[in-house]
């Protein structure tokens, strides 16, 4: 039988009785990954999602070559590759473990049993999966909002777009107040309470993150 506590904790089985959770987690197979093992690749077919019940997951994108950027981290009650569970695409990012973790395993051939055996408890189902979705797709749509504010509020102007540089790898030279210089590729911008920093990865393949209001003048290599 399901743990009520657990449940009451994961977000996918919310409103689901214990009896109606087990049957969707009759469902499911168990997974057991060490540390720094992938759950799935970038591009891999997918046709299942992966409830975590312990550990921790990242979930990153290739941008190019060996440089990699990270989307998000999973632990104990998340649901991971919803999104090819849905409609069967392949696989929109990499998931790789940072220390040992088990999985639920949900197919959409196990799933299809459920719907037609018990279409109430499936469309239960679905419903969280779809408020989890659209969670999601919220805090997208800020990060991009805030992206298109920092590209403009960086360049006051349309003439240099960090974002652009970014995507691009372009290398830069960063002329830093109090006179230093620092060269690189920009990875990503982010933004903190104290405001925004770019993460730039030096020449010597080190990362450092630099606050962007200590940028006087960026040279493009």
């Amino acid at each position: 039988m399901a743990d009520e506590g657990k449940l009451n904790r994961w977000r996918l089985f919310a409103e689901l009785t214990s009896e109606d959770a087990d049957v969707v987690l009759d469902a499911c197979e168990e997974r057991n990954l060490v540390g720094g093992e992938e759950l799935f690749r970038e591009n891999d077919a997918g046709d299942s999602l992966f409830i975590v019940q312990s550990g921790r997951v990242d979930i990153f994108k290739n941008i190019r070559g060996d440089v990699d950027r990270s989307l998000a981290s999973f632990g104990p009650g998340d649901v991971i590759g919803e999104m090819s569970f849905i409609d069967g695409a392949r696989r929109s990012a990499t998931a790789r473990t940072t220390e040992a973790s088990e999985f639920l395993v949900l197919s959409r051939q196990s799933f299809a049993k459920v719907q037609r055996e018990h279409p109430d408890i499936a469309a239960a189902f679905f419903r969280n999966m779809a408020g989890i979705v659209a969670s999601r797709l919220r805090t997208t749509n800020e990060l991009y909002r805030e992206a298109v504010a920092f590209s403009i509020e960086a360049t006051g102007a349309h003439t240099l777009n960090l974002k652009a540089l970014a995507d691009e790898l372009r290398p830069v030279m960063l002329h830093l107040s109090g006179g230093q210089s620092v060269a690189g590729r920009i990875l990503q911008m982010d933004h903190h309470a104290a405001g925004y920093s770019v993460v730039l990865k030096l020449d010597s393949d080190r990362l450092t993150i630099v606050p962007y209001h200590a940028i006087q003048r960026i040279d493009l290599a």
